[in-house]
């Protein structure tokens, strides 16, 4: 079941961000969950959205949810008034950049040493 996220999920969100080594970001009010399997977290800033983590269980990988969760995510922020929504990618993440350009994203730019260990960004917007 898809529901936003609360204060409750942030030791499970903290737990799969650091198996995934991505950053630490609270849920917030633009954030949302699927059975403690998968979670998004977005800032809102005027009518423009961008994914701050989305990330999903190694074990429930492959399964379709981060796309089912992103296509609900879009909805429900779209709902709330946002018409672009944005995101930082690693570029060696393949799977993520194809996933991104199958629901309409596209690349606008990238970010040189975006990240800690020094690698760039894709930058990718709908």
């Amino acid at each position: 079941m898809l529901r936003p996220a609360t204060r409750q999920d942030s030791k499970w969100i903290s737990a799969i961000q650091n198996e995934s080594g991505l950053p630490q970001w609270e849920p917030n009010s633009t954030s949302w969950v699927f059975e403690q399997k998968a979670f998004a977290i977005w800032q809102m800033a005027g009518d423009e959205c961008e994914l701050l983590s989305i990330a999903v269980e190694r074990a429930e990988q492959g399964k379709g949810l981060a796309k089912m969760l992103m296509e609900y995510c879009h909805r429900e922020l779209a709902e709330l008034g946002a018409k672009r929504f944005f995101l930082e990618v690693r570029e060696n993440n393949i799977a993520a950049i194809s996933l991104y350009g199958r629901i309409g994203y596209e690349k606008i730019g990238e970010r040189s040493g975006y990240y800690a260990d020094g690698e760039k960004a894709v930058v990718m917007k709908r």
